[in-house]
């Protein structure tokens, strides 16, 4: 198991011991991101557990990229009724 480097830096802070990855040893700052890692580029050497902790942590990540998908197209129709209102009430 030797580490490679990896084109993304990393940044730990001194006295932090993130979470690592135990095939690679790439760190990161959480759990869940190890897990997505672990499930997405270590697929064939990860055991049972940590594809079950990849799934949730990519369910996990669906979900919250569902509520900023809402989110987003919460502000656009803001926008957009903004600016009609602004139309028909100012400028008309």
């Amino acid at each position: 198991m030797t580490p490679t480097t990896s084109p993304i830096p990393t940044d730990v802070p001194d006295g932090a011991s993130p979470a690592r990855c135990p095939y690679c040893d790439r760190p990161f700052p959480d759990e869940r991101l190890r897990a997505l890692h672990v499930g997405e580029r270590h697929a064939r050497e990860c055991t049972d557990e940590e594809r079950a902790a990849a799934a949730a942590a990519a369910d996990d990540e669906a979900d919250d990229l569902f509520v900023y998908h809402l989110k987003v197209i919460a502000a656009i129709v803001l926008v957009v009724f903004g600016l009609a209102y602004t139309y028909a009430f100012v400028l008309a």
